[in-house]
């Protein structure tokens, strides 16, 4: 069974990177992360953002993907990096829905610090847990919506 299941992930993420323009890129990335499948999300993420390193949606799948797995030596400098592209975008549907995302931003940067090592240690593996939502999926379809990845 657990082949099966990598064979889907694999095709499906297949068809995220073959083809952006056919697919809807944002119910392949969010069924993947939702499967449990987090680390074929950030593959498409360091894959888009190898073509272009201010890729908006690559830079906030890897952002999430950071916070996801607590990976906090990191995270801050991600996250700035988010903030200063996303700043720059400006289809309508993204513009409309980035201020929530800049506050869920601010609000992890500011929980971060209060978390001890231990609670990290303890928390990481969580990240591994499938059937949780992405949470950045309503800034994804946003760009979706804008024809992003048109």
């Amino acid at each position: 069974m657990k082949s099966g299941k990598l064979l889907v992930a694999g095709t499906i993420m297949s068809l995220a990177l073959a083809c952006p323009a056919s697919t809807n890129f944002f119910t392949n990335v969010t069924n993947l992360w939702f499967q449990g499948y987090k680390s074929n999300v950030l593959e498409i993420a360091e894959q888009r953002l190898s073509a272009n390193t201010n890729d908006i949606a690559g830079l906030i799948l890897k952002y999430e993907f950071q916070l996801e797995f607590l990976e906090v030596a990191s995270i801050s400098n991600l996250a700035q990096r988010v903030l200063d592209v996303g700043a720059t975008v400006t289809s309508a549907n993204f513009v409309q829905q980035f201020p929530e995302y800049i506050e869920n931003i601010h609000a992890a940067l500011d929980f971060l610090p209060h978390y001890t090592p231990v609670e990290i240690l303890g928390d990481k593996p969580k990240a591994l847990i499938p059937n949780k939502p992405l949470v950045a999926d309503e800034i994804i379809e946003a760009l979706q919506k804008d024809g992003y990845f048109d």
